[in-house]
């Protein structure tokens, strides 16, 4: 899903920007292994999933699939392991709400419910349609898929009532042997009410449970964070709301709203308040064919505070410094898009990382198609379920509003300055 956008918000040169990221490795810059745009290091699909194809013996083909609140992106895998065809589209379920909460609260009419789950097993069956018709003589296709926990719920049928209401438990967190559109497949567990098979793909596409420190970010609508290594990880979910999907600006896409509000910060037209300095506080400031007003600074300023405070919280609970990160993986078509410089310079996360942030690509589809191919290697989900029970399924998850001084700390990271964390101001 491909649109042309003003890349760079500022009146940059023009092109082509996919509104879905399939890890697909299309992007221009991907092939380099680097984002010219950000100067990132770029972690294509293939890159995560071990580098290189996985030929897949007989005729059994695989399907990866991410069931995302707002999109939904599939991938078909050929004999020889290459992606030989790609479906993606728009979740059909938002016209029950942009948001996780919004369609809980929504289920709780059956009807609801039912035609919620109809329309997502529909959009899943036109891929698999579309995929069919890829397949030689006598191929047959599996597929893997990755969902937030809602998202899962909805799918499967389930009543999602207790994900909306304290204290936000999920009854229904375990992996799913299922069947769509004719298709059998493997649904992957989740870990809270609001860390999902989504986040459980990016861990193990990232293989956190077998290096060293690393801090995952997938920024959206909701924003999840994990941080850890090997020997012990945590994880926590944070409202983000459309800030980083556009927010007010609808169609800005919300890395580039960090370089703009980086570049009014380092112009002192806004301070670290978050407010844009006479003449502009009443009017907004025009930047290329961008207006950038209080309202959608506001917006971006909420929700990085957000996410900068999620991530300050698990930095303290694992009781580590900054130093000691040593990657930092921008899962999805924002990480992708992100300057790691100007994020810094607002402060969602500490000017130490920038230099060793990556851009992930989709990490739920790289997740799913490392557990396709274990479960198609080892004939059954046994072995994968074991991996994840020894690994992935160990990571603890924090309820923020219950964590002892989140309160004060997201008011300290409204600022958009440097990035606050008190425990270790000296080292950061």
């Amino acid at each position: 899903m491909r649109e042309e956008n003003d890349k760079t918000g500022a009146g940059g040169p023009r092109g082509i920007r996919c509104r879905i990221c399939t890890g697909c490795g299309l992007c221009p810059g991907v092939s380099a292994a680097t984002n010219a745009e950000s100067g990132l290091h770029v972690l294509s699909e293939g890159a995560l999933a071990d580098d290189g194809r996985f030929p897949l013996k007989g005729k059994k083909r695989l399907v990866t699939v991410d069931v995302g609140t707002t999109t939904v992106a599939m991938l078909l895998y050929g004999a020889d392991g290459a992606v030989a065809d790609r479906y993606v589209c728009v979740n059909p379920q938002t016209a029950w709400g942009a948001d996780v909460l919004s369609r809980v609260r929504a289920a709780e009419d059956p009807s609801a419910a039912q035609n919620m789950r109809q329309e997502i097993l529909n959009a899943l069956g036109r891929g698999m349609e579309r995929f069919r018709k890829k397949l030689s003589s006598g191929e047959t296709m599996f597929f893997t898929a990755a969902a937030n926990t809602v998202m899962t719920y909805l799918l499967m049928g389930w009543d999602p009532a207790e994900l909306g209401r304290a204290p936000f438990h999920a009854s229904r967190l375990e992996g799913v042997r299922t069947e769509i559109a004719g298709v059998p497949g493997y649904i992957l567990p989740g870990l809270s009410a609001f860390v999902g098979g989504d986040i459980v793909a990016g861990i193990h596409a990232c293989g956190m449970c077998q290096s060293g420190l690393t801090l995952l970010l997938d920024l959206g609508t909701n924003g999840e964070m994990v941080l850890g290594d090997r020997k012990e990880r945590i994880a926590c979910a944070t409202a983000a709301g459309p800030a980083f999907e556009g927010g007010p600006n609808r169609g800005v896409w919300g890395a580039d709203m960090i370089s703009l509000l980086a570049r009014l910060r380092d112009e002192e037209i806004l301070d670290e308040t978050g407010v844009l300095k006479d003449p502009y506080f009443e009017t907004g400031i025009r930047i290329g064919n961008v207006l950038v007003t209080q309202e959608s600074i506001r917006a971006v300023q909420l929700a990085k505070g957000a996410i900068a405070a999620g991530i300050g919280i698990l930095i303290r609970r694992l009781g580590v410094s900054v130093r000691e990160i040593k990657r930092v993986v921008l899962a999805g078509g924002f990480g992708y898009y992100l300057n790691p410089q100007a994020a810094a310079r607002i402060g969602l996360f500490p000017a130490e990382l920038a230099d060793r942030a990556v851009a992930g690509g989709n990490t739920a589809l790289a997740g799913a198609l490392l557990a396709g191919r274990q479960i198609l290697a080892s004939g059954g989900t046994e072995t994968l379920n074991r991996t994840f029970q020894e690994g992935v399924l160990r990571t603890k998850v924090l309820n923020l509003a219950h964590e002892e001084g989140f309160e004060e700390t997201y008011v300290e990271c409204l600022s958009l300055e440097r990035f606050w964390l008190k425990e270790t101001a000296e080292e950061t």
